[in-house]
């Protein structure tokens, strides 16, 4: 315990002063959960991974803990904005919505030529539950239509194939938008993006029928 102390320590680069040591494994749990939300919403998505990793090994159970996984998300959000900013191409941009609700894009790929707009989901449950409810899904269903984008790519973090199908037909009915998933096996494992825009692109500027396509993962 003291050496996981000692490295919290370096990590934050602070002095954690007047901790009981029977209460010392509860101070560093919620000490290291702090430092890990700061370090996410700051963008310094390794540290923040790094300070969870510590976490976990202090309290295994700690990843059922909301604010945990609350971490976690925005772990994954980060990974998948890093993603796309490494898919972009000379020439194109990236458009960042830190504040966006349900159903806005994380990010847009405003890719060339053309000026193609592709707005980049970070997709998973808020619960951990790999499901999204049918009220909730309408609702992400209805604001992604309206989005001004000509397609969209869900970057799968754990949701269910089912409920990911459920977002993809309701966005693409009636001529909508193509829908692209490309699924990650882990948030340490991000896989790279532009391969999945390219396909995305291609069904964008190819027949009716093949913008129908629905992804499987």
């Amino acid at each position: 315990m003291i050496g996981g102390l000692f490295l919290l320590m370096a990590l934050s680069g602070r002095t954690i002063e007047s901790v009981r040591f029977g209460d010392l494994e509860v101070t560093m749990a919620a000490e290291l959960r702090r430092q890990a939300a700061e370090q996410a919403d700051s963008g310094l998505t390794e540290q923040a991974q790094a300070t969870l990793n510590i976490l976990k090994q202090l309290n295994p159970a700690s990843g059922q803990d909301p604010e945990v996984r609350a971490v976690e998300l925005s772990i994954f959000e980060n990974r998948v904005r890093e993603a796309v900013e490494a898919a972009r191409s000379d020439g194109e941009q990236v458009e960042h919505h830190p504040n966006g609700g349900l159903g806005e894009p994380l990010a847009v790929l405003v890719t060339q030529p053309g000026d193609v707009r592709i707005g980049v989901f970070a997709a998973y449950s808020l619960d951990g539950s790999g499901r999204i409810d049918a009220t909730a899904s309408d609702r992400f269903i209805r604001r992604a239509r309206e989005v001004d984008c000509a397609a969209y790519l869900f970057v799968n973090g754990q949701l269910h194939q089912e409920d990911l199908e459920r977002l993809a037909e309701g966005i693409q009915r009636d001529g909508g938008q193509p829908v692209g998933v490309e699924t990650w096996a882990s948030t340490a494992q991000p896989a790279p993006l532009r391969p999945a825009i390219d396909r995305l692109l291609a069904r964008v500027r190819g027949p009716q029928d093949e913008r129908r396509t629905i992804p499987r993962q």
